[in-house]
């Protein structure tokens, strides 16, 4: 009897150091969450972008605004950038390109430069927030693509905006 239970102790020892058979131990860990795809990702990233425009839109949320004629990021723009900063770190594989836009007032050189300036304020501010300096590419519009008309403060304050586009895509793809 004594030389059976050994036989079957030596054999269950054996059959647990196997590499065919799993662990039993509990290791604390949960199963892992089913991965998200590339293109669930960026859909999911850009949903929560246009929820953070809708709110700026309705007011829940300050507009990024800058200084009067200067690349400075005005503080009350902080809590919107941050929300677009904690969409960007939800997924290592997001990138996102800022597009900053002026209104009509002043050259067009000028504008252009002005838009590219502020373009890259907030990609500064987003790097100093976590986000990847390569996971983030910046433009400036100028004057170019107004949103509303020029020929009112209330247009012209629409047409100074920054835009944010998200993808997952390869740079080399996207430009």
């Amino acid at each position: 009897m004594r030389r059976l239970l050994a036989i079957g102790i030596l054999t269950l020892t054996a059959a647990c150091t196997t590499l065919d058979h799993p662990s039993i131990v509990d290791t604390g860990r949960r199963p892992a969450e089913r991965q998200l795809s590339a293109e669930e990702t960026e859909a999911a990233a850009r949903a929560r972008i246009r929820e953070i425009e809708e709110r700026i839109l309705r007011g829940d949320l300050p507009k990024i605004q800058f200084e009067f004629d200067r690349d400075e990021i005005l503080p009350e723009s902080y809590p919107t950038l941050d929300r677009i900063a904690e969409v960007i770190q939800s997924s290592e594989r997001l990138k996102l390109m800022i597009f900053a836009h002026c209104d009509i007032i002043g050259t067009d050189d000028y504008n252009y430069e002005l838009s590219r300036r502020r373009a890259k304020s907030v990609k500064g501010y987003l790097a100093n927030k976590g986000i990847p300096p390569p996971s983030m590419r910046y433009r400036g519009f100028g004057r170019s693509k107004p949103i509303a008309d020029n020929d009112t403060d209330a247009g012209r304050a629409k047409n100074r905006r920054v835009e944010f586009y998200v993808t997952t895509r390869d740079w080399d793809s996207v430009y």
